[in-house]
């Protein structure tokens, strides 16, 4: 994960649920003292979820904009869960922000701090719509669940211990 943030690249782990994913990318986060954001998707996610309501006053001004402080356009770390259940109205804006770092927010399109995202899934994409966003992960990893033998220790490293 940090060879991925210091590479600029974006990192996907692929793996069952409790290993402990977003708990890696919190930790890249606190790590680089970066803005961090996090979101699971659904196939019912919609675009602010992930990218910040629309402006109110900017649709009194017709202009179709969005409030971005808090969401994934102003991070420098991110973990989105279930990246391949992204529906195609998230995945147009999330191809040209990992690939580009850029972020179309009305008539402006906007550079992005993102140093890496991490994407976290439970198996490979079946669709090839998403063949675009998987070719977007540079670095993937397959994650198992922590061995019997390697949970104390794993305790231990939680609770601040050393290895």
């Amino acid at each position: 994960m940090l060879l991925a943030a210091l590479a600029g690249e974006h990192l996907l782990l692929l793996g069952p649920p409790g290993t402990a994913k977003s708990e890696l990318s919190r930790r890249l986060a606190a790590l680089t003292k970066g803005r961090y954001f996090e979101r699971l998707l659904t196939r019912f996610s919609v675009p602010e979820e992930l990218f910040g309501p629309l402006s109110m006053k900017g649709l009194e001004n017709d202009e179709y904009v969005r409030q971005v402080e808090g969401y994934l356009p102003t991070a420098e770390v991110a973990f989105i869960d279930e990246i391949f259940k992204a529906n195609s109205a998230i995945l147009n804006a999330l191809l040209t922000l990992l690939n580009e770092r850029l972020f179309d927010n009305g008539t402006a399109r906007n550079a992005v701090p993102l140093l890496t995202l991490v994407g976290a899934s439970n198996e490979l994409p079946e669709s090839e719509e998403l063949d675009a966003l998987y070719d977007r992960f540079l670095i993937r990893r397959h994650v198992s669940q922590v061995s019997a033998d390697a949970l104390g220790r794993l305790a231990i490293l939680a609770a601040g211990g050393g290895a």
